[in-house]
């Protein structure tokens, strides 16, 4: 019996002394300036407590109008909204770009095993942009036809794979848009797993891929970690994401070359066949700013851009059924 109890007693040990990262302590907070606090309190909904308008009250932070709560969170998505009291009817009403689906916001824990506090953000609002972590996707539709913005959509984990509740609002010629602002740390990566659908509904999503082409999809989906606040994602609807590079072109020998004293791209091929299908280029927005069709001399084609601000340009290259885009800085 001693021996049992000495060797229980070991084991025992073992597992307190092993570290167990399976939840972060995540401070949520909220901005109640210029609201009649409700006599039952504030109070946090969702994912995060399995949905109970009561379960989850804050507290001020002495009289600055924030209330804040501290939860232990699982790794992985959650979604949630504040309530000025505790019962639904009650619930904020915030919405795009903080909390674009039904109203909920977003949140991810990372798997660093770090505590996190969050940016406090207003009740019924978003924090400013530049707070908090934002990061814009951008997919480019041309492949589906002209589509009307706000039809475009993305499920994935963030939205519990609800393929109808997320739209994007932007769109310039095919490129559709969404930025998305976390309350997350700007420096916290956070990993999307997702796809796009032409119009809301299954049915309408796409197959991207294949996969061993791809470096960004993974078992059908798209899978992504963004490190850091104010990136742009660039995808091709059905197709991988936009590789972006100042290197040869991967398919054959063709280079692009910027002149600032001219302010044009000229491009050089050598072995390459001399035919491209289009040229196009797209502000930083993603706004299309130039088509050049069906070029047959490579050498004598230059792109213009002394009529366009300094900046960064895409320039996105088809030949075939092949395409890249290449990044051009402009100065």
């Amino acid at each position: 019996m001693k021996k049992n109890y000495f060797t229980g007693l070991i084991i025992l040990t073992i597992l307190l002394s092993i570290p167990s990262f399976s939840q972060v302590n995540v401070t949520l907070k909220v901005d109640m300036t210029g609201q009649t606090i409700n006599a039952d309190g504030i109070h946090v909904v969702g994912t995060i407590n399995g949905w109970s308008t009561n379960a989850t009250i804050l507290t001020e932070e002495g009289a600055t109008g924030i209330y804040s709560v501290t939860i232990p969170l699982n790794e992985g998505w959650h979604r949630y909204k504040f309530l000025n009291g505790n019962t639904w009817g009650t619930e904020e009403t915030a919405n795009y770009p903080c909390a674009p689906s039904n109203g909920d916001r977003y949140l991810y824990i990372n798997n660093s095993n770090q505590d996190v506090v969050l940016e406090a953000v207003p009740f019924n609002g978003c924090n400013t942009s530049g707070t908090g972590f934002e990061v814009t996707f951008n997919v480019d539709m041309a492949s589906e036809g002209t589509i009307a913005a706000g039809n475009v959509h993305m499920a994935g984990w963030l939205t519990d794979w609800n393929p109808s509740v997320l739209s994007f609002p932007n769109a310039n010629g095919n490129i559709h848009s969404a930025t998305l602002r976390l309350p997350t740390p700007a420096d916290y990566p956070i990993t999307f797993e997702y796809k796009y659908l032409s119009a809301a509904g299954w049915g309408n999503d796409e197959t991207p891929g294949p996969d061993d082409s791809c470096a960004t999809v993974s078992g059908g989906n798209r899978l992504i970690t963004v490190n850091t606040s104010g990136e742009n994602i660039y995808d091709i609807f059905n197709a991988c994401n936009y590789t972006l590079s100042n290197t040869e072109f991967t398919i054959d020998a063709l280079k692009i070359v910027y002149s600032p004293t001219d302010r044009v791209v000229k491009l050089l091929n050598k072995q390459f066949d001399n035919k491209l299908s289009q040229l196009e280029i797209f502000e930083i927005t993603g706004k299309s700013i130039k088509v050049i069709n069906t070029i047959t001399e490579i050498k004598d084609t230059l792109i213009d851009f002394k009529n366009q601000s300094n900046g960064l340009y895409f320039v996105k290259i088809k030949h075939g059924n092949k395409q890249l885009v290449k990044k051009i800085m402009v100065y």
